[in-house]
């Protein structure tokens, strides 16, 4: 998808995206920095046999895009209809925040378990994301079996197992298809 004309160093004032459209493609030159307005992105990266890692879920207020012409190192694309706004010299700190989460996922991964790992994804996503419901925090889009493996690094199987012990030890509900609530029991392996 092209989201600049040739030559155009710039990144667009204003993007538009279709949920699946990406802004950013892994191994492509970057248009630009921008800031989600509005909408819901994930960050994701595929190996060379086709497994896909969700670096990060971001939303209003967060940065996406590397600059102008780097060659990008994950896909970003929309997960909602998105509204993406050229991102500014004050975006510094928060694509710190974003270094910073990715860098946690990375060590996540190296040193956690599965089901340590999908705790973790779900209790940053009722943090940045979710809405205050009775008994709890939901997260307000749907997370297939799959997406939660891709946040997690693991497979799909491991991910609906580890779903399936939170919801019966009372620490997470599944409300309806892809939809979670994350009780008050769930915390943050090692906090």
């Amino acid at each position: 998808m092209g989201l600049r004309p040739t030559g155009v160093v710039e990144p667009l004032p204003l993007v538009v995206l279709r949920p699946g459209q990406a802004p950013v493609r892994q191994g492509e030159p970057c248009a630009g920095v921008w800031r989600v307005q509005a909408g819901l992105l994930c960050a994701s990266v595929v190996d060379d046999e086709g497994r896909e890692l969700w670096l990060d879920v971001m939303g209003p207020g967060d940065v996406v895009g590397d600059g102008a012409g780097i060659r990008a190192a994950w896909t970003s694309r929309a997960l909602r209809p998105s509204r993406l706004v050229a991102a500014s010299a004050a975006d510094a700190e928060v694509i710190a925040a974003r270094t910073a989460r990715l860098a946690a996922v990375a060590t996540e991964i190296a040193w956690l378990g599965a089901r340590e790992r999908v705790e973790r994804r779900l209790l940053d996503l009722a943090e940045r994301f979710g809405v205050p419901v009775l008994g709890g925090v939901e997260i307000p889009f749907p997370l297939r079996q799959d997406d939660l493996a891709a946040l997690a690094g693991t497979c799909r199987e491991t991910a609906t197992r580890a779903v399936h012990a939170m919801t019966a030890e009372g620490r997470l509900e599944r409300i309806r298809r892809g939809r979670y609530v994350v009780r008050s029991g769930l915390r943050s392996v090692g906090a």
